[in-house]
């Protein structure tokens, strides 16, 4: 029996194999693709309970098992992942993912994405089924994933001439969220999902919830003139969040409008955190302290700031003049002042 529940768009159903109840979401809000998920979980039921077979598992089964019992600050990452999947992964039971399906789904994320995207697609997949086979015991052995190397790439900004040219080619609503992370340095997941109720505008502040920041604590983000007038051009467009796409709450912003404009600005080897790491460059080199930018940025580790040092090395000058031997006291015994003179 299909059915929905007021809660949610998807199909669920409900069926008895032998005094087994079975009751399950199928996943997707097609009616025809439900009944077929649902008839493929009778039927293996059925052979579980009269043939004594064990039981198989769906992709679908792992994946609504995983996001209920995940607790992940990243679950939104997961889920947008878990959404691309769907094309290849959707009723295919656990134990058919082989290797070359994955290979299938590499080549096809490789024609969309680069080869550090592709890692995070095929982790996810690795990690779901690792949790099928060591603790929910669904499936007996896992494939081999192989997976990219990743070297430690240097921090990609933008110049002010490069963000400019970008921002142009931006369509509105993109643009007003990458102008905003350029005048907070907000990570992604903390601007799509932005509400009214964590903005103050009078006070001119806004507020990340501690389960919304990676590092488990409340970030405070002070708003310049930049994003107040972002904000400003954001109201009346939803009642509850900041960022929407024609009436409709933005979820992901990396989209295929973000690399068209990217090719169009003639800016290559860029994402969308990459705005991140131009406002905090561009903090730097306008003399904000590390220390302040560790706040600023809610980072958890000062380590993670250090990666901007670089950009700023005059404020190491006159702490190097500490001890000029200029301006030390003339002393015919000290060799040093003897060596300069020479």
């Amino acid at each position: 029996m299909l059915f929905k529940r007021p809660t949610s768009s998807y199909w669920y159903y409900k069926f008895t194999v032998k005094g087994k109840v079975v009751y399950r979401s199928t996943g997707t809000s097609d009616k025809e693709k439900a009944q077929e998920i649902a008839d493929k979980a009778k039927a293996a039921t059925r052979d579980v309970v009269k043939l004594g077979n064990k039981q198989r598992y769906l992709w679908q089964d792992a994946v609504l098992k995983w996001v209920s019992e995940s607790e992940k600050r990243s679950i939104d990452t997961d889920k947008y992942h878990l959404k691309w999947l769907r094309t290849y992964l959707d009723d295919v039971y656990l134990d058919d993912i082989n290797e070359d399906l994955i290979e299938k789904i590499i080549k096809a994320k490789l024609k969309v994405a680069g080869k550090t995207r592709v890692n995070r697609t095929t982790e996810l997949i690795r990690s779901i089924l690792n949790k099928a086979m060591k603790e929910w015991k669904w499936i007996d052995a896992t494939p081999h994933i192989r997976r990219f190397k990743e070297g430690n790439h240097r921090l990609r900004w933008l110049t002010q001439e490069e963000a400019a040219r970008l921002i142009e080619e931006l369509p509105d609503h993109t643009k007003a969220m990458a102008l905003f992370t350029l005048a907070t340095g907000l990570r992604e997941s903390n601007v799509t999902h932005l509400e009214w109720a964590q903005v103050d505008m009078q006070r001119k502040i806004a507020w990340i919830h501690a389960d919304q920041a990676k590092a488990g604590k409340v970030i405070r983000v002070p708003l310049n003139q930049d994003a107040i007038d972002v904000l400003v051009g954001q109201i009346g467009k939803h009642q509850t969040r900041v960022f929407t796409y024609r009436g409709r709450p933005v979820e992901k912003v990396g989209t295929h409008y973000w690399r068209e404009a990217l090719k169009r600005a003639d800016i290559e080897n860029f994402t969308w955190h990459g705005l991140r790491h131009t406002w905090a460059s561009w903090h730097v080199q306008a003399g904000t302290p590390l220390n302040v930018l560790q706040e600023l940025g809610g980072w958890s580790s000062y380590d993670m700031v250090l990666r901007y040092a670089h950009l700023a090395p005059d404020h190491l000058s006159d702490y190097a003049s500490n001890i000029s031997m200029q301006s030390m006291r003339p002393c015919a015994s000290n060799p040093m002042l003897r060596l300069l003179s020479a």
